[in-house]
């Protein structure tokens, strides 16, 4: 009797694992990521593509007779 029930579980035992293992995999191939640099799990300083360019400084220099000369 044991080894009937045992029998008869594991096609059901193998159809949940299939289940279990099969519908998240469905779910991700059927679904994949189109576009992960927009994906909220990038952070933002990780989604710009081009770099940015430093802003021009303004130096000033002294002479000495006029103030502030702008260089």
């Amino acid at each position: 009797m044991t080894a009937q029930v045992l029998w008869m579980n594991i096609p059901l035992m193998t159809l949940a694992f299939g289940v279990w293992v099969g519908v998240p995999l469905w779910l991700v191939l059927r679904h994949p990521d189109r576009h992960p640099a927009e994906s909220r799990s990038v952070p933002a300083y990780l989604r710009e593509t081009r770099p940015k360019r430093p802003a021009r400084i303004q130096a000033r220099a002294y002479d000495g007779q006029r103030g502030l000369v702008a260089m």
